[in-house]
Formats: structure tokens, sequence, C-alpha cells
């Protein structure tokens, strides 16, 4: 049996662990934490679906039962335009929770399993391709250099994972792109236990400035709020208080009208002191990534976000990546001597697949013509039989068909219905346009050059 080195103990390293031992194989985990938190400031909600559940389950039966009876079903996520509900993907198969009680049940099933080792307080510094070494930094003790010429090296450790980085640097043709969410984010908290009969805890709400669903807190309920800015929105647009870290009455007094606009139904919610944390609290900012290749000659392979990072949108972050240990665990089994080349020829066309539908999500239009197009293919998309919603999360993500057919689907829907909202939208954009032209030229301001912006540093990353 081989001996495998997992990169991040979070869920994907610790699900990817389990499937190698439950084959036999010895595992060590290096995890640069020294525990995994699960307080709400410092995960964040997701939905655990049929695709993410099954591949818990084929390694931690136990696990899986706990995300069900401590989850709550989501039954549906309801768009809104303004007060307006545009769309709604009924599911009733996906269970909300959050990303750090996910972890901790899967780090407790890792480190319960007698094939498994943890070295939690290991951050990796750096790893020399050339030598097959691993630098870690270990708190209270400094750097440690390990030798890892004898085992295969599974890197878990995330959008800025430190072995991709090493894969690059020591050759430049291990092709990568790295894109920017053209979102940041940051959570605003309801009193825990506090409801409210305007919201049901099993749906999700998403409004132009976020989305609101209910989290687990201790065994209560809680809503948040999880609210957005764009980097095409005006300097001048309240979603700017996400970035801002200033807490003034002023601020405060537009955070809780911007709040009013869009989710009129969250604010009551908010305890008085959460309007203040709300501007010390972080924001997450992560990044869409796409590598050619999922491996490097049978020593070091990718998974979850260190190889294909989505963003929130898709729902497929944390599924994807658990899927990603399912079809490992398979490849290991099927081909022992070889098992990163034939998982990078088993899963590649999924990823890329998936980053397809990761990349046009992450693609913020500027011009009025195409945001209206992409709102009305939304909506004519989401009510054909089988749209992306629903083999994703809704009804027939239970089948967890592959990612190439079900955006490959949708893909040609795109191509269909996306070319005619273009239709609608484009000349009825373009008058309005021409309309706004003409007061600026009366003012003499449509030649007047303005002084390129900067640009956006990306400020942090998930």
């Amino acid at each position: 049996m081989s001996a495998y080195t997992v990169i991040g103990g979070g869920p994907v390293g610790c699900a990817a662990a389990l499937q190698l031992a439950q084959r036999g194989h010895s595992v060590t985990i290096y995890e640069g934490r020294d525990s995994i938190p699960t307080d709400p400031e410092q995960s964040y909600p997701i939905g655990v679906n049929p695709r993410g559940l099954h591949a818990i389950a084929s390694v931690a039966p136990a696990v899986a039962e706990r995300v069900r009876t401590e989850g709550r079903v989501i039954d549906a996520w309801q768009i809104y335009a303004g007060a307006r509900c545009v769309a709604k993907q009924l599911s009733g198969v996906v269970y909300g929770t959050s990303r750090g009680n996910v972890n901790l049940h899967l780090m407790n099933a890792a480190l319960a399993h007698e094939r498994i080792t943890v070295h939690m307080n290991h951050k990796l510094r750096h790893m020399d391709v050339g030598t097959k070494r691993l630098e870690f930094e270990v708190r209270d003790i400094g750097i440690v250099t390990i030798d890892a010429s004898s085992a295969r090296i599974v890197a878990a450790d995330g959008v800025n994972s430190k072995v991709r980085a090493a894969l690059v640097a020591a050759d430049p043709s291990f092709g990568v792109t790295i894109t920017p969410w053209a979102n940041e984010y940051r959570v605003l908290f309801g009193a825990v236990g506090k409801m409210t009969d305007a919201l049901d805890p099993a749906v999700h709400y998403i409004f132009s400035g976020g989305y609101t669903a209910t989290i687990d807190n201790s065994g209560q309920q809680q809503w948040s709020l999880v609210t957005c800015v764009r980097d095409t929105d005006a300097a001048t647009s309240p979603s700017q208080l996400v970035l801002s870290q200033d807490a003034s009455p002023e601020n405060i007094a537009r955070l809780k009208a911007w709040v009013q606009s869009f989710a009129p139904a969250f604010l009551p919610l908010v305890p008085e002191d959460e309007f203040t944390k709300y501007f010390e609290r972080r924001t997450y900012r992560g990044a869409v990534v796409a590598c050619e290749n999922l491996q490097r000659n049978e020593w070091v392979v990718l998974l979850g976000d260190a190889a294909h990072s989505v963003l929130p949108p898709t729902g497929e972050g944390i599924n994807s990546g658990l899927e990603d240990t399912l079809v490992l665990g398979a490849c290991v089994e099927a081909s022992p001597s070889a098992p990163f080349a034939l998982y990078e020829t088993r899963r590649l066309p999924d990823v890329r697949a998936l980053l397809a539908y990761a990349t046009h999500l992450n693609t913020a239009p500027s011009w009025a013509g195409e945001r209206v197009a992409r709102g009305i293919f939304l909506v004519l998309e989401a009510s054909t039989s089988r749209s992306i919603g629903k083999c994703l999360f809704g009804p027939f993500g239970v089948e967890r068909a592959p990612y190439r057919d079900i955006v490959g689907t949708w893909q040609w829907k795109r191509l269909v219905l996306l070319n005619v909202a273009r239709l609608l939208s484009y000349p009825i954009a373009a008058v309005i346009s021409a309309l706004l032209v003409v007061p600026r030229l009366v003012r003499g301001q449509l030649f007047v050059t303005r002084r390129p912006e900067a640009a956006k540093p990306l400020q942090s990353i998930v």
C-alpha cells in the first residue's frame, strides 16, 4: 500500500484522506490551523447537495447523517428583482449548513481513523518540486522540513494553494488561470433564535444586494444576510459599504437603509450592536481558478479549490470538491500504480465544464443591455424542464449527472436563449443610452476625458 500526504485539513482534504484510508493506505494530513472553527463569523452558510452528500456518505456515513439531522432541508431558492420574485428554484434535496460544521465532522472522522495521522498547526510554507521536500511553519517550533519523496501528495490547500504555486514555479507550462471574483461579500447577522413569519427558514432568498438564509448557531436558528458589492458598482452605490471599515453613524444609517431597500423583512432581526460589528468583520473575495492539468508526474494531484475554485452562485464549491475525492478514491482502487493520471483523465472534462459555468457567472457586464439580457436568460433558462438549477440542486440533483452533461445542455440553451434575450434588450438599451447622451452633449460633457481608475486590488481570498 502507498503512503499519501494530504496538504490541507478542510472538508476536501479530510474527505480525501478518508477515501484513501478506506482503501488501506496510510495517510498523513497537514493542517495549518490549530482547530476547525465553527463560529458563524469564521465560517459561512453552504448547501450540501446530493452530489456532496453521496461523497461524504461513501466514507463517513455518520457524518452524512449529521449533515441531514443538524442541517435544514432547503425547499427552494427565490430570486428577487426589487420587491418582486422573478424566479423560484424548488429543491428539497439540499441541506443548508455551514462549511465549518461539515469540516469539523469530517476532521473528527479522520482523527478517529487508525490509518490517518493529523498534524495541526502545520502551515505549508514551500514545496520543493525538485527535491520533493515540504517546508512547514509550525507554531511554537518554527520551520520543519519533511521528506515527501516516498509519498504521493494530495493538494487540498484551497484557492491560494502553495502546492499549485510551487508546481507553476517549477514548470511554467503547468498552466493556471486565476480570475478574481467580480464580487466581494460581507455577512450581517440577525439575533440568534430570532425568527419572523415574513421569512421562511426553508427558503434561501436571493436579492440584488445579496442573499439571506438561516444557519445553525449552537442548536438555534440564526438568519444571516450575505451582502455583496460588484466591481462594476458605482462609487456612490450603497453596496460600497461592504468594503468600508468605518462604523460611523452615517454609514450605519446608510447600511440600514440599504438593507431595508432589498431585504426589509430581515432588518428587524438585526440587533443594534451588529451594525457596528458588520464594519469590523472581514470580507470574502475568492477567485475562479482553472488549471490545465490536475496532476504532475504521479507525485502531486490537485483537488477542490486548489484545482478548480468556482464562486458561490454556482452552489458547487464544496460539492464539486467532495466529488473530487470520490473520483480519486475510485481511481486509486482501479489503478494503484498510476491513480493520478487516471484521475485527471476522468475528472478534467467535468472540471472544465463547471469552470465554463463559473466563468459565465463571474462576468459582470457594464452595459445595461447585456445586464438585462442576462436577467431575461436567467428567468427563461430556469423555466425549462431540466434547467441547470434543477439538475445541480433541484429535483434532478439526485441523479448526480456529470457536470459535462449538465453544463453542456446549459451552454446550448445559453446560445439560443441569451441571443433571443439580446434581440429584445439591446435595441431598447441602445435607445435609452442615446437619449441619455443628448443632455450630456448639451452640457458639453460628452467628450470630457476621465482619468482612468486604478485596478481594484484583490482584498481578501477565501
